[in-house]
C-alpha cells in the first residue's frame, strides 16, 4: 500500500492505444471496454463500474456495467458496496480481502457438501470528477495477493482517462448541437410545433411530479404516482446514463442551467429521444431545493439531426467547424484523419497541425474579420497533398471545407508540362527546319543530324543509306561502327530486314532491342526513317542507340516530323553534290585542257631549242662537205652525221614521252613486285661502265604501270652510271606504308642549291658533262613526272660516304 498510484510513464503507451480503439465507441462501450482492460491487465476474475447515487437517487451507488460475474450477484453482495462506499467517501483507492460469495441451489449445496467460498481481492478505484468522485472502477482477483505498484498504476490511469473521457462525451453532445441545429430550418420548425411538459424535481426528498404532458413523452402512467428520482433514472438508456449524470451533477455544482437530452426507454417498450431543460430554485440561505424544468420529445429532430450528422461526418470532403475561439466544434472522418488527432473537439485548431500553414491561418482570419467567404490552395502537413479550402463564416465561428485537388494539379502540371513541352518542340522543329535548309551538301545534312536530333534524343550513331538500282550505298555516317557501313555499302536490300519493312510501309519503324531483328546489325535499338522523294531516289535514315530504347508518343512524333525533314533535305543535298560533281568534273576537264596546251607549248618551246642545236650542227658539216668534197673524209663525215641523228633521235622520244605522260589517260595501273621489276631491268642492261650490286627486299608491291616504272628506273641508272666513279647500288625496302628505291653512285654528288633544279627539262649542271657527252637533259625530268602520276615522291640526297642518292617513295598496296 506504500507504493504509488500515480499513472506511471509506461502506461502512456497504451492509454493511446486505448483512446485509438475506443474512438466512435459509446459510454457503456467505452466502459465495458475499459473494464476488460483492467481485468485483462490484473488477471482478474471480474470487474464492475458503479455509479454515483447522489443526488440523482436514493443515495446508493448504483451498478452500471459487469464484467465476468452475474450482475444480480455482485448487486447482492454487501462487501462490494462498503468498498465501493468507502472509494466514493475517500475519494482514494481502497484495496481488501473479501470471501466470494455466489448463491447456490439447495440440490448443489447437497451434492457439493461443505465447501470453502474462495478468497478474493477488491480493488476500487474512484472516477474522479470536479468536486467529488462520479463513480468507482473495481476489480476481483482471486487469492489474497494485491496489485502490483505497476498495476495498480494503470487502474488509477485508466480511471482518470475514463473518467475524462465520459466527461468529454457530455460536453460534445452539448456542443454539437448547435450546429446541427442551426443546419436547418425544419428543425427549429419541427421543435417548435413539439408538445412540452413541465417538472418539478424536490432535491431534497427526491419527489419529482410530472405533469401530464410530460407523462405522455415519457409514455409514463399517471396511475404509478408518486414518482421519485428512482423513476426517472429507470428511464434512461444505459449508454446515457453517465451523460445525463454528470449534467446534473454540473448543474447543482455551477447553479446553472440544466440542459441535457438523452435515450427515453418507456415502460411500453419503446425509446425515443427527449430533450429536458430546468433551472434550481434556492432556498433562504442560496442552496439549492427544488429544479423546475421541460421536457418534450425530439425523436423526429434527433433523426434529421444525426441524418445531417452522418451526412457531414462521412461525406467525401473533409469538413470541420471552429468557434469564435478557434476551437474545434465537429469533424468529419476524412477532417479528423487531416486534423491528425483522435479527438480534436474542443482543441484549438491553430495548436494542431493546420496550425504550421500560415496561409490558412491569415486566410481564415481575415474571413472572420471580414465576414466573406475565402478561398485558398494549401499542401497539407499531415499527407502533403493539395486541397482545396473553403472558409465560409457562420453566426457561431467559421466552416471549413477541403477538397482533394491533388490529382486535379497533377492532370493541370502534366498538362501544363505537355503544352510547354509541344511548344519547345515546334520552336526544336523550327530551328531544325532552318538549319536543314542551311545544309546544301550530305555532310552538312549528316552534321546538323548528329549535333541537333541525336542529342535530342540520347542516340548514339546516324547513318543514311539510299536505294540505287535494289542495292544499298552509304550516303553520310556518324559513329556508326565502320564493319557494318562496309556490310552495307553496295549490297542488295534485303527481302525481310527493318530497311524493306520501314521502305514498304512508308513510315518511321521504331526497333526497341536486338532481338526485334535478329537478322539485322547488332545494335540495342534505332529507328528507322524512310527517305521517300518520288521521281528521286528512295533510302532510309537510321538513328542507332547502345541500349535498348522505348519510344514515347512524343518521341515518335517528333521523330515522325524529322522523317519529312531529312527528306527534303536530302534531295537538296543530292542534287546540289550532283551539280557540284559536275562543276568539279568540268573544272577538272578545264585544268587538264589548259595542262594540255601548256605542254604542247613547252613541247614546241623544247622542240624548236634542244633540235635547234643538233641540225645547224649536222647542217654545217654537210655544207662545209658540199663546200669542199676534196677535204672531206666520207667515213667521218657520216659517222658525226649519224651521231647527230641518233641525238635527235633521243631528244624527239623524250618530248614524245613526256607529252604523253600527261595526257595518256588509258594506262591501267597493276600489282608490281619491285624487287623482280628491278632485277628484270638490270638485267637488260649489258654495256654500264660499271657494277650495279642490288639490295632488295622481297615481297614489296605496289600498283603501278610497270612499263613507265621500268622508264624511271632506266633513267635513274643511265644517271648514276654517267656520274659513278667505281659502281653503282640499288636498294629496296619497306619504309612505313610505302616502298623505299634507291639508286646510289659514288661520283662527286650533287651540291645542295642544285638538287632541285637537276629536276627541270634540259638542267644540266656544269660540273656534269658537256652536251657532246650523251643524254638529254629530260631523263630525271621523266622520272619525276612518272613518279608523280603514281601518287609518289622522287628526290635526292647524299649518301653517308660520297656521290648521290635517288630516293623513289611509293605507296604500298598493302600497308599491312
Amino acid at each position: 500500500m506504500n507504493e504509488p498510484w500515480a499513472a506511471a510513464s509506461e502506461e502512456d503507451e497504451r492509454l493511446r492505444v486505448l483512446a485509438l480503439a475506443s474512438a466512435g465507441l459509446g459510454e457503456i462501450e467505452v466502459l465495458k471496454y475499459a473494464l476488460d482492460q483492467a481485468v485483462a491487465d490484473l488477471g482478474a476474475l471480474s470487474g464492475m463500474v458503479h455509479w454515483s447515487g447522489a443526488p440523482a437517487s436514493s443515495g446508493e451507488p448504483r451498478l452500471v456495467v459487469a464484467t465476468g460475474l452475474p450482475p444480480a450477484e455482485l448487486r447482492e453482495w454487501g462487501e462490494i458496496r462498503e468498498v465501493i462506499v468507502q472509494a466514493l467517501r475517500d475519494g482514494a483507492p481502497v484495496c481488501a480481502s473479501a470471501i466470494l460469495r455466489v448463491r447456490r441451489e439447495k440440490r448443489d449445496e447437497k451434492r457439493d457438501g461443505a465447501v470453502t467460498p474462495p478468497a478474493v481481492t477488491m480493488t476500487a478505484v474512484p472516477l474522479p470528477g470536479r468536486d467529488a468522485p462520479i463513480g468507482v472502477l473495481s476489480v476481483l482477483s482471486l487469492g489474497s495477493g494485491r496489485p502490483t505498484g505497476r498495476q495498480r498504476a494503470f487502474l488509477a490511469s485508466l480511471a482518470d482517462w475514463l473518467a475524462l473521457r465520459l466527461a468529454r462525451s457530455s460536453a460534445d453532445s452539448d456542443t454539437r448541437r448547435p450546429w446541427w441545429h442551426a443546419a436547418d430550418s425544419h428543425l427549429r420548425q419541427a421543435l417548435k410545433a413539439t408538445r412540452i411538459g413541465s417538472w418539478d424535481w424536490n432535491i431534497l426528498t427526491g419527489e419529482l411530479y410530472w405533469d401530464e404532458p410530460a407523462l405522455t413523452v415519457l409514455g409514463i402512467d399517471p396511475g404509478t404516482a408518486p414518482h421519485n428520482t428512482d423513476s426517472w433514472v429507470s428511464l434512461i438508456h444505459p449508454e446515457d446514463h453517465p451523460r445525463v449524470m454528470i449534467a446534473t451533477e454540473e448543474a447543482l455544482r455551477t447553479r446553472g442551467l440544466y440542459d441535457v437530452e438523452y435515450r427515453a426507454c418507456r415502460p411500453d417498450g419503446t425509446m425515443g429521444w427527449v430533450q429536458e431543460r430546468g433551472h434550481l430554485v434556492f432556498d433562504d440561505a442560496g442552496e439549492p431545493v427544488r429544479m423546475i424544468g421541460t421536457v418534450w420529445d425530439t425523436t423526429e429532430s434527433r433523426a434529421a439531426r444525426e441524418s445531417v450528422s452522418r451526412a457531414l461526418r462521412y461525406m467525401s470532403d473533409a469538413f470541420l467547424a471552429v468557434d469564435r475561439d478557434w476551437r474545434v466544434t465537429f469533424v468529419n472522418l476524412d477532417a479528423e484523419r487531416l486534423l491528425g488527432v483522435i479527438d480534436p473537439y474542443g482543441q484549438v485548431l491553430w495548436d494542431l497541425p493546420a496550425g504550421k500553414l500560415p496561409d490558412l491561418q491569415a486566410a481564415s482570419r481575415r474571413a472572420a474579420a471580414e465576414r466573406v467567404p475565402v478561398g485558398l490552395e494549401v499542401q497539407w502537413p499531415i499527407d502533403q497533398r493539395w486541397y482545396q479550402v473553403r472558409l465560409v463564416p457562420v453566426p457561431d465561428g467559421l466552416t471549413l471545407y477541403l477538397a482533394d485537388v491533388t490529382e486535379k494539379r497533377l492532370r493541370d502540371a502534366e498538362r501544363e508540362a505537355a503544352e510547354r513541352a509541344a511548344a519547345e518542340r515546334a520552336a526544336w522543329i523550327q530551328e531544325l527546319t532552318r538549319a536543314f535548309g542551311d545544309a546544301v551538301t550530305a555532310c552538312d545534312l549528316v552534321r546538323v543530324i548528329a549535333e541537333r536530333v541525336l542529342p535530342s534524343f540520347g542516340a548514339a550513331g546516324l547513318a543514311i543509306l539510299t536505294v540505287d538500282h535494289g542495292c544499298l550505298h552509304v550516303a553520310g555516317a556518324f559513329n556508326y561502327p565502320p564493319d557494318i557501313l562496309r556490310r552495307l555499302e553496295n549490297q542488295p536490300l534485303p527481302e525481310r530486314s527493318a530497311l524493306s519493312d520501314a521502305l514498304r510501309s512508308r513510315a518511321p519503324l521504331f526497333v526497341t532491342s536486338k532481338t526485334d531483328y535478329p537478322d539485322g546489325p547488332d545494335l540495342d535499338a534505332s529507328v528507322i526513317l524512310p527517305l521517300l522523294v518520288p521521281g528521286q531516289y528512295t533510302g532510309c535514315c537510321v538513328i542507332s542507340f547502345d541500349r535498348p530504347r522505348r519510344f514515347s508518343s512524343e518521341d515518335r512524333a517528333a521523330l515522325t516530323a524529322v522523317c519529312g525533314l531529312v527528306s527534303q533535305a536530302l534531295a537538296r543535298a543530292r542534287l546540289y553534290d550532283m551539280e557540284r560533281t559536275r562543276v568539279q568534273e568540268l573544272e577538272r576537264l578545264q585544268a587538264w585542257l589548259r595542262e594540255s596546251l601548256d605542254r604542247e607549248r613547252r613541247f614546241t618551246t623544247d622542240a624548236s631549242h634542244e633540235l635547234r642545236t643538233p641540225l645547224a650542227g649536222l647542217r654545217a658539216q654537210l655544207e662545209e662537205a658540199q663546200l669542199h668534197p676534196d677535204e672531206t673524209d666520207l667515213d667521218e663525215l657520216l659517222e658525226h652525221a649519224l651521231g647527230d641523228v641518233d641525238r635527235l633521235q633521243d631528244i624527239t622520244s623524250d618530248l614524245l614521252l613526256l607529252a604523253r605522260l600527261g595526257a595518256d589517260l588509258s594506262a591501267a595501273p597493276e600489282k608490281v613486285d619491285l624487287a623482280r621489276l628491278v632485277e628484270t631491268e638490270v638485267s637488260r642492261r649489258g654495256r654500264d661502265r660499271h657494277p650495279v650490286r642490288l639490295r632488295l627486299e622481297p615481297g614489296v608491291v605496289i600498283d603501278a604501270v610497270p612499263r613507265q616504272l621500268g622508264r624511271v628506273l632506266t633513267n635513274l641508272l643511265d644517271n648514276a652510271q654517267r656520274h659513278a666513279e667505281h659502281g653503282v647500288e640499288v636498294g629496296l625496302r619497306r619504309s612505313g606504308g610505302s616502298a623505299e628505291l634507291s639508286v646510289t653512285d659514288d661520283g662527286l654528288g650533287v651540291p645542295e642549291t642544285e638538287r632541285e633544279h637537276i629536276f627541270e627539262r634540259f638542267a644540266r649542271l656544269d660540273t656534269a658533262r658537256s652536251r657532246g657527252a650523251g643524254g638529254t637533259g629530260l631523263g630525271l625530268a621523266i622520272a619525276r613526272d612518272i613518279v608523280r602520276a603514281h601518287r609518289g615522291t622522287l628526290h635526292v640526297e647524299c649518301p653517308p660516304t660520297s656521290g648521290a642518292r635517288f630516293v623513289l617513295r611509293l605507296p604500298l598496296t598493302d600497308p599491312g
